[in-house]
């Protein structure tokens, strides 16, 4: 899908493309098809998994907010180190997927989660487009947002308490996206704040590659 042209720069469409594509694709991972879903903070990634995740089959989703380990570790060489071996080693070798994922108010790993045989997997986040998982990967989403609107959603979300943490994150995002190329090597690019009105439980709107 990465080659569309000129005339689908913000054209509305409709999530059914992508089901549609991940229902034709072959299978990468095992006996799974992984989506990727990245972008920046408060683009709009988790809603966007969600709407997708209904139009699936046995598509659970992963959040990387649950493999992070805190502020300070989250896009660590640990987290992406974590992700081949708590998701793709067992894909791959069709066994589940089990980890504990992290409590931010704990600040600890107290939730075990368990996933039998997805048929499809999203993975959102920052980070879910690194190469660790994105070479097994039958989709890959991008979803952008100005910078400014990104922390005012996040923090009308979470708080005005993670104010500094967040403007911090909005830095190392930055850096790990320019570093991975990860806007650039995404099949399609998605406005996270689309001019038009949208229903973005079946709607999207590309955006300029």
């Amino acid at each position: 899908m990465a080659e569309q042209g000129q005339e689908l720069m913000g054209q509305v469409g409709y999530l059914s493309e992508f089901a549609d594509n991940v229902n034709e694709s072959s299978k990468k991972c095992g006996q799974t098809k992984i989506v990727v879903i990245d972008g920046p903070a408060g683009s709009g990634k988790t809603t966007l998994a969600n709407s997708l995740s209904g139009l699936l089959e046995n598509c659970p989703i992963i959040h990387m907010d649950e493999i992070y380990e805190g502020w300070e570790n989250a896009l660590s060489p640990k987290t992406f180190s974590d992700l081949a071996n708590w998701i793709i080693k067992p894909l791959l070798e069709s066994k589940s997927i089990e980890f504990t994922k992290y409590d931010w108010y704990l600040e600890e790993r107290n939730e075990k989660i368990v996933i039998n045989n997805p048929k499809v997997l999203i993975i959102e986040g920052v980070g879910s487009s690194s190469s660790e998982i994105s070479e097994y990967a039958c989709l890959k989403l991008w979803i952008e947002v100005d910078k400014e609107i990104g922390i005012s959603r996040v923090l009308t979300r979470d708080g005005q308490q993670i104010q500094e943490q967040m403007k911090k994150w909005q830095t190392r995002e930055s850096k790990f996206f320019i570093e991975n190329n990860s806007k650039e090597n995404s099949d399609v690019w998605i406005d996270g704040d689309p001019v038009v009105k949208i229903d973005t439980s079946s709607q999207f709107v590309r955006t300029n590659r």
